[in-house]
């Protein structure tokens, strides 16, 4: 009887203990990882990316446990496995990070704007940023690439010194993210201009471990659905519309 029980735990040990990945239950949270600023992302769970990940977590019956980090640990700690998933990324960067395979339903769309105190300021395009000085934050590809040609570039870094230089009269133009910009500005005590409509557009997505493909087209039918039903806006309408 004693080698019998032995033999049973022994046969059933490999099933709990490599159990599917995809197959979460409610005793093992997936563990889904941001590097966003806390404009989208923070601590008490009140952010855009908190909101809108807490109710496509709890439409999918699935724990979640959502972590801050640095923005490229992030992607490491996600591609490698040691978390299940990372928010929010452009399209194209499983080329780099290929363990990752992106939800092809957008969470937001980002919108990469240009401030400034002088209202006389015309601003249509990359290539009208030439005759300025222009400030961004260091590590956004975006404007590193496309205002190189303008008078003068300087990179802040971070959204709160950006900010300052252009109140200070450092830069002409403070070249942020729309939805974003306002959380940071507001904080010291300031409030540029907005001088046009978005310079680019670019959505962002979930990416999970490709140990969870089965999962990806789950998600992206919940968060087409969130859109369709309201909810989604809703959520947006909280944590932005005060900034616009």
């Amino acid at each position: 009887m004693r080698i019998l029980i032995i033999l049973f735990i022994i046969i059933q040990f490999p099933i709990y203990a490599f159990a599917d990945a995809n197959n979460l239950t409610r005793t093992k949270a997936f563990r889904l990882n941001s590097g966003s600023p806390e404009s989208v992302s923070n601590e008490k769970g009140d952010a855009f990316y908190n909101q809108i990940t807490a109710e496509i977590f709890k439409r999918l019956d699935i724990k979640l446990e959502y972590v801050r980090v640095q923005s490229k640990r992030a992607l490491m700690l996600a591609n490698k496995g040691i978390d299940d998933g990372n928010i929010a990324r452009v399209e194209g960067i499983e080329k780099n990070w290929t363990n990752l395979i992106r939800v092809p339903e957008s969470i937001i769309t980002w919108e990469f704007t240009a401030y400034s105190q002088n209202k006389d300021i015309q601003i249509n395009g990359w290539d009208s940023l030439k005759p300025y000085s222009v400030g961004h934050v260091r590590g956004w590809l975006i404007y590193q690439k496309n205002a190189a040609g303008a008078k003068n570039v300087i990179q802040a870094n971070d959204s709160y010194q950006l900010f300052r230089l252009l109140q200070n009269g450092r830069i002409d133009i403070a070249l942020s993210e729309r939805f974003q910009a306002p959380y940071f500005y507001k904080q010291i005590g300031y409030t540029p201009k907005r001088l046009s409509s978005p310079l680019a557009k670019k959505p962002l997505f979930i990416y999970l471990h490709k140990r969870h493909k089965n999962l990806v087209p789950k998600m992206a039918a919940v968060i087409s659905q969130m859109k369709k039903d309201g909810s989604y806006q809703k959520i947006f309408d909280r944590s932005f519309n005060f900034r616009k």
